[in-house]
């Protein structure tokens, strides 16, 4: 049975300012815990009910807990049988080597549920990592896990200064920057090298003015010639998808 005290301490889990203070963050559902518990993340403790058998055997501490308590406890709309605390690893900071390949930058990007995708996308198409300006949203806000699918554990993240990103690969790799733009170029007639950087900007005010000095070319998502529209935009975490599948075609 759970303590008060320790039901109140993973409901303080759901916010940033306590997974900050605590250096933690929390894992829901049977097919998450199983991604998790196969990568490197620390796992802390684990909280389940009589009825989840894990995938695999683990010797991490475990406390059962009843339907009722795992409901209150839970931040999802449908709570599930499992739930783990996991520490956060450090993601801030200079990113300092880079290996080859394409390099997804955020550029404060706001919503949870796009980052979430956006990793899961990055993780499908073998992205090498995605790096976020500081204001984008937090990793380990659980509606990016839950977005991510598990992907979130597999993925490269880092959280830097993008300017600083881009100054340090002007000096150093040399390696092009592309960015989502809606004056861009054609993106499926356009180039792109394999080790590469792409910005994806904010989902209302696009990328920062601050780094269109880096930028070597942007690129565009066009609509069909011939099919009528009146949407704005897409939505940037499609876009992301459609920026990875590109990449992957011409390389």
């Amino acid at each position: 049975m759970a303590s008060k005290s320790t039901i109140s301490f993973l409901r303080s889990l759901q916010q940033k300012k306590f997974r900050n203070e605590e250096g933690l963050f929390i894992v829901e559902g049977p097919k998450m815990v199983s991604e998790l518990l196969k990568s490197d993340f620390k796992v802390r403790q684990l909280y389940a009910t009589s009825s989840w058998m894990p995938d695999q055997h683990t010797s991490l501490p475990l406390e059962i807990v009843t339907e009722a308590e795992m409901e209150r406890v839970s931040g999802l709309q449908t709570p599930n049988k499992v739930l783990a605390v996991v520490e956060m690893p450090i993601l801030e900071g200079p990113v300092n080597e880079l290996s080859k390949g394409l390099h997804l930058l955020l550029d404060q990007i706001q919503d949870p549920g796009n980052l979430g995708t956006i990793i899961r996308i990055a993780d499908w198409f073998g992205v090498t990592s995605i790096i976020c300006s500081p204001d984008t949203a937090d990793v380990f806000n659980p509606k990016v896990i839950q977005a991510s699918m598990g992907s979130v554990f597999n993925m490269k993240i880092h959280y830097s200064s993008l300017a600083d990103v881009l100054l340090k690969n002007v000096d150093g790799n040399k390696w092009p920057v592309y960015a989502t733009l809606l004056s861009g170029e054609n993106i499926y007639n356009s180039e792109m090298d394999t080790s590469c950087f792409v910005i994806l900007g904010n989902e209302s005010r696009g990328v920062n003015p601050v780094l269109n000095a880096f930028i070597t070319q942007g690129i565009h998502i066009p609509r069909p010639a011939n099919k009528s529209s009146n949407a704005e935009s897409l939505n940037v975490a499609v876009a992301a998808g459609i920026v990875c599948s590109e990449y992957c075609r011409k390389n």
